[in-house]
């Protein structure tokens, strides 16, 4: 979402209540802008600033005697701001390298990795972070195990090559022995180790099709499981929180219990959150929804700042800081965009791409 033009004054203006609302979480005033505002205006011209800016949708007034505070419409001009070329997060940038984080040698496969990393974003920014882990049908495969675990349903334990574990339940024939189900994950470990899962698919239906003359009964059921394995249809994300409990930590969520009870709820599911990662998973560049962009009711307090991290040139997973609007953009897009590249810059070493 592009922010209107404003006049540089106007411009500057908005910026300065923004600014200070982000640091003491209380209505600005005319006489708090006066005083740090560079080119020392009065009082009385900057509340007809602060009146226009008001009108126009950027800045609302919570009670008639009170200073104003921030829109969604604020926000967003102030982080497309921060965005622009030459502006002052350029500067933010090069302050996120001092906080930068040790990844201790023993989680450098993918899931401790990942999870290292959402604990440091939700340390560095004071908010919630969230680390979407890669997609079954984006990983590589390495090794499965097959366990029957009731007559008719078997638990596949797959390893990916990029460390990353997942479980899942699959029908099974009654007459399927452990013995067979052995033997299944065998020949997968030995056909198909090393590649990626999409072109295992394509391949294990092609041999679906051509199994009635070329292959025995054993073959077949192997092939049968493992397609139902990799079948981009039960394909799903992960997510990693942490820092949930931040929310109670900001003064605008403090006093509506009903509100944070619903947001707690809402990470505690996690569905709606996976869903709003995955969209950004799918766009290239730093996501940034703020207020009722995020389109749930229970996150319209709430911002969202997004970042793909990458194996090679491909976008895998994203990780994210998620926390009040009122959050400090300048020093947490930097953060997060950061974040990514040492991730996307490890992950990579570590698949030699």
């Amino acid at each position: 979402m592009s922010s209107p033009l404003l006049e540089e004054r106007n411009q500057a203006v908005l910026l300065a209540v923004v600014d200070k609302y982000i640091e003491t979480a209380e209505p600005v005033g005319s006489r708090t802008i006066s005083k740090v505002h560079p080119e020392h205006l009065s009082s009385a011209t900057l509340r007809n600033v602060m009146a226009d800016l008001e009108e126009i949708g950027f800045l609302k007034q919570p009670h008639k005697s009170a200073g104003r505070v921030p829109t969604d419409k604020g926000y967003r001009f102030y982080v497309d701001h921060l965005l622009r070329p030459q502006s002052f997060l350029m500067k933010a940038e090069v302050l996120s390298e001092s906080h930068d984080h040790e990844y201790s040698a023993d989680k450098q496969n993918l899931q401790g990795l990942l999870e290292q990393a959402c604990e440091n974003l939700s340390k560095d920014s004071q908010q919630t972070g969230l680390v979407l882990l890669p997609s079954f049908s984006s990983t590589c495969f390495k090794h499965i195990e097959f366990t029957k675990v009731a007559p008719q349903a078997a638990l596949a334990v797959f390893f990916s090559e990029q460390g990353l574990l997942q479980n899942k339940v699959l029908p099974i024939e009654a007459d399927m022995t452990q013995e067979q189900l052995t033997s299944i994950s065998n020949y997968l470990n030995s056909e198909f180790s090393g590649k990626p899962i999409k072109s295992i698919l394509r391949d294990l239906l092609k041999r679906l099709k051509q199994e009635k003359e070329h292959y025995n009964v054993l073959a077949r059921k192997a092939h049968t499981l493992s397609a139902a394995l990799f079948a981009e249809k039960n394909d799903s994300n992960e997510l990693i929180i942490e820092g949930a409990l931040n929310f109670l930590d900001q003064p605008e969520f403090s006093e509506d219990i009903s509100h944070i009870k619903a947001l707690l709820g809402t990470l505690e599911e996690k569905t709606k959150l996976i869903n709003l990662l995955d969209l950004c998973l799918h766009h290239d560049g730093m996501t940034i929804l703020i207020g009722e962009e995020n389109l749930q009711e229970e996150m319209e307090n709430c911002s969202l700042i997004a970042q793909n991290y990458q194996l090679g040139n491909e976008n895998v997973g994203t990780l994210a800081v998620f926390g009040s609007k009122r959050m400090d953009y300048k020093r947490i897009i930097s953060v997060v965009n950061h974040t990514a590249k040492i991730v996307s810059k490890l992950i990579s070493e570590n698949q030699g791409v």
